[in-house]
């Protein structure tokens, strides 16, 4: 019994010291980054807000624009320098083609269960509608189409990207709950 008290006593090599320093600022270490980690997946779901916001404000300057009588005036400008505009069946086509491919694109990754890839060519693509209808069409019949089709996709994507950040949250939170103190 003696000698164990004696190996008790007896002074540790520094390596056994420092690992136990060492796993303290490797906890703190994990610790920092899972928080950092779960700032980043908030910041990634208020993105889609904002890129929604911007889309909703883009789609009241257009229709605004297409409501404005000196529209009808640049529009034979335009016409001028262009030539005739595209038939509105060929620029329904390119509407239903991007559309289809954003949302097949969307469902791959919700499929695939990947990080979402929120960027803001989300809010480009559907907007870029705009001044082709615009040119096409100066009556304003094609803001409920193009209106309604960007909007069900950046709804579709911001749901993905909360559905993700929600999900990666709650594993973070899991794994600083076992993290030792």
């Amino acid at each position: 019994m003696s000698g164990h008290v004696i190996e008790q006593i007896k002074t540790k090599p520094a390596t056994a010291l420092d690992r136990g320093v060492q796993d303290s600022f490797a906890s703190n270490r994990c610790r920092e980054e899972l928080a950092r980690n779960i700032d980043e997946l908030h910041a990634l779901s208020r993105r889609g807000l904002w890129g929604l916001l911007l889309f909703l404000m883009v789609s009241a300057a257009a229709l605004y624009l297409s409501q404005m009588e000196t529209l009808s005036l640049i529009h034979l400008q335009l016409k001028e320098i262009f030539g005739p505009p595209p038939p509105s069946d060929l620029l329904h086509v390119a509407l239903a083609v991007s559309w289809l491919s954003g949302f097949v694109l969307i469902l791959g990754r919700r499929g695939a269960d990947g990080k979402p890839g929120y960027n803001w060519c989300n809010i480009a693509l559907p907007t870029a509608f705009y001044p082709l209808y615009v040119f096409s069409d100066a009556t304003g019949g094609y803001f409920p189409a193009v209106f309604c089709a960007g909007l069900v996709l950046l709804l579709l994507e911001h749901g993905f990207a909360v559905c993700y950040a929600n999900k990666v949250i709650r594993e973070a939170t899991e794994r600083l709950k076992r993290l030792p103190q």
